[in-house]
């Protein structure tokens, strides 16, 4: 009887020492074959931690916010939080007026993750190594206690169904990480960056700042006006208007602006055609040698002729074209280019008749008229000092300086560019200071 005691002790320790040590064997494997699945997808682990363990199971609760590091992405902090950088979308779908492309966070910028404890909770855990860890552990614990044969066969066999089991989940499943950002982002340079807004003001005003200089132009030309010199013009007549006005007029004269068409007309013997030009000028009459003031309102170009009439579009206003004023052919204008003026020390001397409209005060771009003309030599361009006192001597005082921009026989047209002294008055001295080339 003792004998067969210790026959069955001798069997019931080999068959413990038998669980234990299958036990020791499977629970390396099922950690070897835990430590393959976690590292098949090829995720960076930014957390440096051994076991890629999320967030949420750590705490039990995820944070509000998220400070970024260096070297983070999302797709790391999805890792981080639910170790499954697939879900990299749900933080950037909550951060999206903050993050303005998900390619790129930045050291120090806070992220909002208070509304991702749900999909954390919704990732589900890896149950087939859950269920070998605990079947290892039933099988130890076993063991150790010492417990029949049958329990013991039941925990190894546990143990091989779950080493069966994940030998099919250690399949290495692809992770598809998130599209390269786009080319043109990828490789951007300091040339590349969008201008300022200083630059793009600087942009659109150089387009002023380099303009060529002009000696004179065309509208100057045409707009300054000129004196008659008791010449006999071939002047037409402003008929008035062909638009009819839908507002009431409280004056019976008819105002016509640019682009709408007037009734012009033409002077006994006159013979406009289609596409023909005309000034329309208001005239101050006034006594004197050097005849009555027209002053321009505007160019208008003929494009429908009557036996008696013809039909004008107003092209280029100056001031209010109305019925009773008076039209002429558009005189030629021949462009000096970019020449400048060469500075004479003696040069012509002259005076000034008048300006052209009464003002008590001179300003800068109104009209005076000299008393040199073609006659004389002058030329549009051509530029003299308006000045009091001796030239030449110390009791010479420069008023103001202007700029030839109309010439008739005996008298031409100035626009005064710069004053000094507002008085401005007939008969003042006028010297040429700056000669265009001839």
């Amino acid at each position: 009887m003792p004998s067969q005691n210790r026959l069955m002790r001798r069997t019931t320790i080999c068959r413990s020492e038998r669980a234990v040590l299958l036990a020791l064997v499977a629970v390396p494997l099922v950690c070897g074959i835990l430590r393959a699945q976690d590292t098949t997808g090829a995720v960076r682990d930014t957390t440096g931690a051994a076991e890629a363990v999320p967030l949420s199971q750590q705490t039990g609760q995820l944070p509000s916010t998220h400070t970024v590091a260096r070297g983070e992405t999302l797709w790391s902090i999805a890792q981080l939080y639910f170790n499954d950088p697939l879900l990299w979308p749900e933080i950037y779908r909550l951060n999206s007026t903050s993050i303005e492309d998900p390619h790129w966070i930045y050291p120090g910028q806070i992220l909002s993750v208070a509304g991702l404890e749900a999909v954390a909770q919704a990732v589900p855990p890896d149950s087939t190594a859950a269920a070998a860890a605990a079947a290892a552990a039933a099988a130890a614990a076993a063991a150790a206690a010492g417990g029949a044969s049958d329990t013991v066969r039941a925990d190894t066999g546990a143990v091989a169904a779950a080493v069966d089991t994940m030998a099919v989940d250690t399949t290495p499943s692809v992770i598809e990480e998130p599209p390269p950002p786009p080319a043109e982002e990828a490789y951007q340079t300091i040339f590349d960056r969008p201008a300022s807004r200083t630059q793009e003001v600087r942009e659109v005003l150089r387009a002023y700042m380099s303009q060529p200089y002009r000696p004179v132009r065309r509208g100057e030309f045409y707009g300054s006006g000129f004196l008659t010199e008791n010449e006999n013009l071939p002047w037409g007549k402003v008929v008035g208007t062909v638009e009819q006005s839908s507002i009431p007029r409280l004056s019976a004269r008819e105002t016509a602006m640019q682009f709408q068409g007037i009734v012009v007309e033409p002077p006994p013997g006159a013979s406009y055609h289609v596409g023909d030009s005309l000034l329309t000028v208001r005239i101050v009459q006034q006594p004197g040698d050097w005849g009555d003031v027209v002053i321009p309102t505007g160019i208008v170009r003929v494009h429908e002729v009557a036996k008696k009439q013809m039909l004008a579009e107003v092209v280029v206003q100056y001031d209010r074209v109305r019925d009773g004023q008076f039209a002429l052919p558009l005189e030629p204008f021949k462009d000096p280019g970019e020449v400048r003026p060469t500075p004479v020390t003696s040069g012509l001397r002259g005076q000034v008749i008048q300006q052209r409209d009464m003002h008590a005060v001179a300003i800068t771009q109104q009209v005076v008229f000299l008393n040199r003309g073609r006659a004389d030599g002058v030329v549009p361009g051509d530029v003299f000092q308006l000045y009091t006192g001796e030239a030449g001597t110390p009791s010479e005082d420069v008023r103001a300086v202007v700029e030839v921009v109309h010439t008739r026989t005996r008298s031409s047209s100035a626009i005064i560019l710069t004053v000094k002294n507002a008085q401005i008055l007939p008969g003042l001295p006028a010297r040429l200071v700056r000669k265009m080339p001839s």
